[in-house]
């Protein structure tokens, strides 16, 4: 698909092969993605890049029957699009829809909804699904940002290459507590493992896209403070 064709891996690279590293955050503890209701995409995923998003319009309109079978409302808005108003530039998203999560799954400052393309009937993400069903890695049709997670490249906008954590949560004010410190996979946690153990595969799946050794940088850093 289009995301994962020659001219956007170009331009990934360009914007995050140089990327700043933040190797000290991968040295902190997490614990694996585990059976917690999917909390993480209980306000859909944004996109790195536009082209992201335009691959998500391709398969809805290709794959539109498969979509339907798996009770994905295709036929209204998939993406969401809102001007920054700082910025003025356009963000864009999955949508969401309501969702019930079983009791106590749910951060009580959550609302109560999910990506649009997470199965009411299992939780599980179709795009997952189809990148499988295609004969593809699982995460191939998913965005980057989703699959990722916790694993972030960007920080305020700018490229930065990171483990997110609650001292860098960027959806933190007075009436909203954050996002990524009341999720399981993005809370630091004393009886977890590094985070660059935890996320190995993401780590390498992002390396190999920006032709850049992620991993001997976070180990240079090991050695560095011991």
């Amino acid at each position: 698909m289009l995301s994962l064709e020659k001219p956007f891996r170009e331009k990934l690279m360009k914007i995050y092969q140089e990327a700043p590293l933040d190797a000290a955050s991968f040295h902190r503890n997490y614990k694996a993605c585990s059976d917690c209701g999917a909390t993480c995409c209980s306000g859909g995923s944004a996109f790195y890049m536009k082209e992201e998003a335009d691959t998500v319009r391709a398969l809805v309109k290709e794959h539109r029957e498969f979509f339907l079978k798996n009770d994905i409302p295709v036929d209204g808005p998939c993406l969401d699009e809102e001007t920054n108003p700082e910025t003025g530039v356009v963000e864009i998203s999955t949508n969401v829809r309501p969702m019930d999560y079983a009791p106590g799954k749910l951060p009580e400052h959550f609302d109560e909804t999910a990506c649009v393309f997470r199965r009411r009937s299992d939780g599980f993400c179709t795009l997952q699904v189809l990148s499988i069903e295609q004969g593809k890695p699982s995460w191939w049709f998913k965005p980057l940002a989703c699959w990722l997670f916790p694993l972030e490249i960007e920080q305020n906008g700018k490229p930065h290459i990171h483990v997110a954590h609650a001292s860098t949560d960027e959806y933190v004010d007075e009436e909203y507590p954050g996002f990524v410190a009341f999720t399981s996979c993005g809370a630091e946690c004393k009886d977890g493992k590094p985070a660059y153990q935890v996320l190995q595969h993401e780590i390498a799946a992002l390396a190999k896209m920006l032709d850049r050794d992620l991993m001997g940088e976070i180990m240079a850093y090991k050695k560095s403070v011991a």
